[in-house]
């Protein structure tokens, strides 16, 4: 155990797994918008997907390593020892990423059921985008707690010049190379990507961005646990988060080149990468989006900072009560040039003026 685990008995470990879920959350929540979802939806999706994320982390740890030999009983399962709850010691990211994968197509059902109207539901795909881009931020973070926890180590290193931390570990008086660290690194990369992919101008078709998780934390995760000496589950003598990251990136490519061969079949164009001020039913897919049908309570960045029509009333030369409108031309969330606005003043006589505005008479 690594001496920073506990500070006062105070758990590091936990902190920094609470952290990385707290981030993964907030960050999710505020962007859902600008892909017309509400946030409300990323709280359901919480309420679903993470405690099966939890789940499935702990039961893929505890399946590998009792395949690997070692006996669990039900309480140690739960996190008690000797009669005490010791903490759940022990959870697989993989396990816990394909706990969240089934909570969005549990989640997908239950907000994509025919008793909502269409503009209320949610796909899978949607929710796997935004999801998945901020599972990579909570990442970045939770990864410390390894250190924390002195685990997730590969070999020692025997360069003076590679013997500090982070880039090192102390681990029982030797110098040992920081998976963790080298991980969090290469999230901290990949969630920019994405961060871009589901945010920047270039839009794509909905899925796209969990396939490029898939693809892009497959390859890294696969090297990273190649060099990983601690802690390694294996099944049929391979390393089962290699084996596991394999299937993650035929997965992700797999997505993307149906959706490839589905445009070619359909005369339709790839909607990949695509610049949003071009986007259109033309594209693939495009018309299933969040994106071309928002949901009914979304106001989008731009149309917050629309001018709000105004009025006044005044007097003309006559003596009339005149009700002044500044009109604002309305624009569509789904027009992707916004043209600029124009007021348009119109006049409207008031009946009754003399009652309604009698502080505007001369008598």
């Amino acid at each position: 155990m690594n001496s920073f685990a506990f500070i006062g008995a105070f758990n590091w470990y936990g902190l920094l797994i609470a952290s990385g879920i707290i981030l993964g959350i907030v960050g999710a929540y505020t962007a859902a918008k600008h892909h017309g979802l509400e946030g409300d939806v990323i709280v359901d999706m919480i309420i679903i997907c993470l405690p099966l994320a939890i789940l499935g982390a702990r039961i893929y740890h505890v399946v590998f390593d009792v395949i690997d030999g070692n006996s669990w009983t039900f309480a140690e399962f739960c996190g008690f020892s000797g009669g005490e709850f010791k903490g759940l010691a022990g959870l697989a990211i993989y396990g816990g990423l394909i706990g969240a994968i089934i909570g969005a197509v549990i989640f997908h059902f239950c907000k994509n059921r025919k008793t909502l109207p269409e503009n209320k539901r949610v796909s899978f795909w949607q929710i796997a985008d935004v999801g998945f881009t901020f599972i990579m931020a909570g990442q970045i973070v939770a990864r410390w707690g390894n250190f924390a926890n002195g685990e997730a180590f590969g070999e020692v290193v025997t360069n003076p010049a590679f013997q500090w931390s982070p880039l090192s570990m102390k681990v029982d008086g030797e110098w040992r190379t920081s998976i963790w660290f080298y991980e969090s690194m290469w999230n901290f990369v990949g969630f920019f990507i994405l961060l871009y992919l589901y945010l920047g101008r270039h839009k794509s078709f909905d899925g796209f961005v969990f396939a490029g998780y898939c693809i892009y934390y497959g390859i890294g995760r696969a090297w990273i646990e190649a060099i990983r000496v601690n802690d390694v589950l294996k099944i049929g003598g391979m390393r089962a988060s290699v084996l596991v990251s394999v299937l993650f990136i035929i997965a992700g490519v797999a997505i993307i080149a149906t959706h490839i061969i589905r445009a070619k079949r359909s005369g339709k164009k790839v909607f990949i990468f695509v610049d949003k001020s071009k986007l259109c039913d033309d594209y693939l897919d495009y018309e299933k989006t969040k994106l071309a049908h928002p949901m009914p309570d979304i106001t989008f960045f731009k149309d917050r900072k629309k001018p709000k029509p105004t009025e006044e009333v005044v007097i003309d030369e006559s003596g009339v009560a005149i009700k002044v409108k500044t009109e604002v031309p309305t624009e569509s969330n789904n027009d992707p040039k916004p043209t600029k606005v124009k007021r348009e003043k119109t006049k409207e006589v008031i009946q009754d003026a003399e009652e309604a505005y009698e502080d505007k008479w001369d008598d």
